[in-house]
């Protein structure tokens, strides 16, 4: 197949034999054999070179892939069992880099620095083209559209529940059990774009409120998946965002952000994304195992914080908010 692409590649087999290193002699005997094993010329010879014949052109086209497959095998034997060298791209929405992704990348940089890594952040609807042209080893992002793509091997992770979230002094903060039909009354933003599954009850939501004759932002307002941004705005406005208390942690503790409430339905739900048939690297299997830890560490972690939220008395801590372990339990006992 290199033989066969250098020829096609160079329209001589004077240049191709040197590039290849062989005598001209020896690469027109190996194409000679190759045409008699397809029973069709490949190459039509002239006295100013060659030039692939139709079968030929067929042939060339899949010989690179072909090619570009076996070099990555070469490549994951030589150097990605003992994780000295290669690549690793992933994809994140922004509620799993802030909550795991970034934890795990700490800890593979660290562990692997001889690996590269390329991050991409972007909305869960825009990975799954760019992981079925392998642009991505894989993804992790928003699962509840995906459970009708045959291609795709989907491993769920823990749900996290979202919260309502504005800044300290927000008309809302303090008030028992905010509906979602209360955010309406102030800008939403939204940190990625909303799947189907939150956008109902939401819009169900929307039209409450529009009944009380009320006048609605438009929803969302804003669409931002930078996490850093999206806080400075609530900070500075009565805007309103739903993050988990991961995202969020700091900003609750040195007491810029503020909780205003959550419901059953709000939380997350993302998975790590692959393809079927395509086997990861060594360096893919080996964060997966990071984002393994850091992912059962989250629920934990978001217990404490929200413990130490309800430590600080009933005005900043209204009676809608419970537990990421109640909200669990509350889900599983619920029907579908």
């Amino acid at each position: 197949m290199r033989q066969v692409l250098a020829l096609a590649e160079h329209g001589s087999f004077a240049r191709a034999a040197v590039a290849l290193h062989l005598s001209q002699p020896a690469l027109s005997r190996s194409i000679q054999l190759l045409e008699q094993q397809i029973g069709s010329a490949l190459f039509l010879r002239s006295v100013v070179g060659v030039v692939p014949t139709d079968i030929g052109r067929l042939l060339v086209q899949r010989a690179r892939q072909v090619v570009q497959m076996a070099e990555d095998l070469d490549q994951e034997v030589l150097s990605n069992r003992t994780l000295q060298a290669g690549q690793l791209s992933i994809g994140a929405g922004p509620y799993p880099v802030e909550s795991v992704i970034t934890t795990a990348l700490a800890r593979f940089v660290a562990a692997h620095p001889a690996i590269g890594v390329r991050v991409q952040v972007r909305d869960w609807d825009e990975f799954l083209p760019r992981l079925r042209s392998r642009e991505l080893d894989f993804f992790v992002a928003e699962i509840s559209t995906l459970k009708s793509e045959p291609d795709l091997e989907v491993e769920p992770l823990s749900e996290h529940p979202l919260y309502f979230v504005g800044r300290p002094a927000h008309p809302l903060a303090g008030r028992d059990d905010v509906t979602a039909a209360q955010t309406f009354a102030f800008p939403f933003i939204a940190l990625a774009r909303i799947p189907p599954r939150l956008l109902e009850p939401m819009l169900q939501a929307r039209r409450k409120f529009e009944d009380r004759k009320a006048v609605p932002q438009a929803f969302p307002s804003l669409e931002f998946n930078v996490l850093a941004a999206v806080k400075r705005i609530v900070e500075g406005s009565d805007a309103v965002t739903a993050l988990t208390l991961s995202c969020c942690a700091t900003e609750l503790q040195q007491q810029r952000l503020s909780l205003l409430g959550t419901k059953p339905w709000l939380s997350t739900r993302y998975g790590i994304v692959g393809l079927k048939g395509h086997p990861m690297s060594s360096a893919a299997l080996r964060f997966r195992e990071f984002v393994a830890q850091a992912e059962a560490e989250v629920s934990p972690f978001e217990e404490k914080v929200l413990a130490r939220w309800a430590s600080r008395g009933a005005k900043t801590n209204p009676t809608g908010l419970v537990s990421p372990a109640r909200k669990r339990a509350a889900r599983k006992r619920a029907p579908r």
